[in-house]
Formats: C-alpha cells, structure tokens, sequence
C-alpha cells in the first residue's frame, strides 16, 4: 500500500490530500488505469484501511519490485504530489555539480525564490561520514539538503550522531536536558513512514504531512532545537 500514485497523465497525486467524502467519490468514478503505481506504474486501485486510511494498491496485489525500490519510488512520488499541492515543481533525479566538480543527483529537486533545495530519501544504511560528504557536497554547490529515512535508520543513525554530539557538544557528560533525538544541527533528517497519515516523524516523534513539513521547510519553521529537528 502507498498514499502516492501517478495520474494517467502523468502527474503525482497524494491519497491524503483528500477528504473521507472525495476520496469515496474518487473511487466510485475512477477507471482502471487512472492512476498507476510509482514502484512498478502497474494499474492502482483505490482502497480505504479499516482505521479510515486512504490508500493505492496494485490491482493484482503483487509487485515485482524490490521492498527498498518500492519504498524510495513511493516516497518521491509523495514528496513530488506535496510539492505540487503547493504550487511547486519538483523534478526527481536532478543532477548537479559542485564547484570542485564533485557531480550529486537529488532524489527531488526545487527552486523557492532564491533558495534550491534537495529532498534525499535513504532506505538503506548509510554511515554517518557519508552523510556529511553528501550534505558538504550540496552545500557547496548552494544547495538546501534534508533527508527523509526509514524509523530503523533513522534510529541506526541516532545512535552515532548521538555519540558525536555528546563527545562534541557536551564533553562526554549528559546534560541535564537531555538531548532530544541526538540529531545534528548540521543534518536535517526525519522519518518517512509511508503507512501513516502523517507520515513524516520528527523530534518527539511528532508527525505531519509531506506537505506541511515542505512548508515548515520553506518558512523556516523546521529548525534543529533542543537536540532534535522539528516542526513549531
């Protein structure tokens, strides 16, 4: 199941963006091949959970993508499907170079007035030192990056940021607050849960949409506090 889906036309569309009552009508209207997969672009049909979750499946209910790939096409359709619910263009696979001619391809890639911002969905583990060479080579090349992982990197990656930051920032010695999540003021990284309406997890493990945290983003209301970034 995912909430994103690409429309006939080729255009990303987000299951959430719709009321209970649009959503019913949608599926009561729609045709088969009106809105396809973005892990395999097979037929996608629209479903409802049984807790009320708007949802997209496969019309056979087999995918032969991998679990990782399904994942990561899914979860740049949803960001692509924000983007456009805000007026925004995205384009997915965008390639850049940096000034020393270290090349990047960002999963999703806009533009706000002079700002240009990547949006990088990882899956898979990654180790920390290859956080920081992805994210100096963005910001070399004047470029916003935050991270969208899973809830098990997400809590891989914690553990050694949260060494780094307490070695770093505190002398080894726990401070008396606590340090949140442990994230790095200099790595912007949430979670991306596919499955939940809010599928966006932060600091506190609060949650919103793609939409809202794009937003957040863009005015500068998602900042790194307290040990964790999150959102107001």
């Amino acid at each position: 199941m995912t909430q994103s889906a690409w429309t006939r036309d080729g255009r990303p569309v987000d299951a959430s963006m719709f009321s209970r009552s649009e959503w019913e009508r949608l599926k009561a209207c729609s045709q088969p091949g009106d809105f396809m997969m973005p892990c395999c672009q097979a037929v996608a049909v629209l479903k409802t959970s049984i807790n009320g979750l708007p949802f997209f499946a496969h019309l056979s209910e087999e995918c032969a993508t991998s679990p990782e790939t399904v994942w990561h096409k899914s979860g740049k359709a949803t960001v692509m499907a924000a983007l456009n619910e805000l007026g925004i263009e995205g384009k997915e696979e965008a390639s850049g170079e940096s000034p020393s001619g270290s090349k990047w391809t960002a999963d999703v890639l806009f533009s706000s007035g002079s700002r240009t911002i990547a949006i990088e969905l990882q899956r898979s583990y990654q180790h920390l030192r290859d956080y920081f060479r992805r994210q100096e080579r963005y910001a070399q090349s004047d470029v916003e990056c935050y991270w969208l992982v899973r809830r098990e990197q997400f809590l891989t990656l914690g553990k050694s940021t949260c060494r780094l930051l307490l070695k770093r920032d505190f002398g080894n010695i726990w401070p008396s607050g606590g340090i949140g999540t442990g994230m790095l003021p200099e790595l912007p990284v949430s979670i991306l849960d596919l499955e939940k309406q809010e599928p966006v997890v932060f600091g506190g493990f609060k949650s919103a949409k793609v939409s809202v945290w794009l937003q957040g983003i863009l005015s500068g209301d998602y900042q790194y506090r307290s040990g964790s970034w999150n959102l107001g």
